[in-house]
C-alpha cells in the first residue's frame, strides 16, 4: 500500500485541504485542491517534496468576450456557479469558483473559453 500522500501533507502542514476534482488510476493521477490562500506555499512544498507535480491555477478558464453570444450554455451546466446573468443579461464570471470539470468549454457552442494550458 503507498503511503496517504494528501493525508501525509495534510498532518505535515496543519493546512486544511478541500478536494475539488479527482481523477486517480492504476498508473497516475490528478487532483484539483482548493487551500486557503495563507497556506498555498506551504502545501505546494510540501506536495514538491514527496515528488508531485504542482500547478496553481491562477486562471483557470480564459473568457473570450469577442466570442461570447450571451447564450447562458455555461451558466446552465456549471456546477459550481462560476457564471451567472448580471442585470443587464450579460455574464459574470467568478473564477475563484472554478474546480476546472471543462464543462463549460464543452458547452460553449461558440469556443469563448479554454483552459490555459490550450
Amino acid at each position: 500500500m503507498q503511503d496517504p500522500l494528501l493525508a501525509d501533507v495534510v498532518l505535515e502542514t496543519g493546512v486544511r485541504i478541500n478536494i475539488d476534482r479527482a481523477f486517480v488510476d492504476a498508473y497516475n493521477g490528478e487532483i484539483v485542491i482548493d487551500v486557503p490562500d495563507e497556506g498555498v506555499e506551504e502545501v505546494a512544498a510540501a506536495f514538491r517534496r514527496r515528488g508531485t507535480e504542482v500547478r496553481e491555477m491562477d486562471t483557470p478558464i480564459i473568457f473570450d468576450e469577442a466570442e461570447c453570444v450571451q447564450c447562458g450554455a455555461c451558466v446552465s451546466v456549471c456546477p459550481v456557479e462560476v457564471f451567472e446573468y448580471k442585470n443587464d443579461r450579460t455574464i459574470s464570471i467568478n473564477l475563484k469558483r472554478c474546480v476546472l470539470c471543462k464543462t463549460c468549454i464543452t458547452m460553449c457552442p461558440h469556443g469563448a473559453l479554454k483552459t490555459a494550458e490550450e
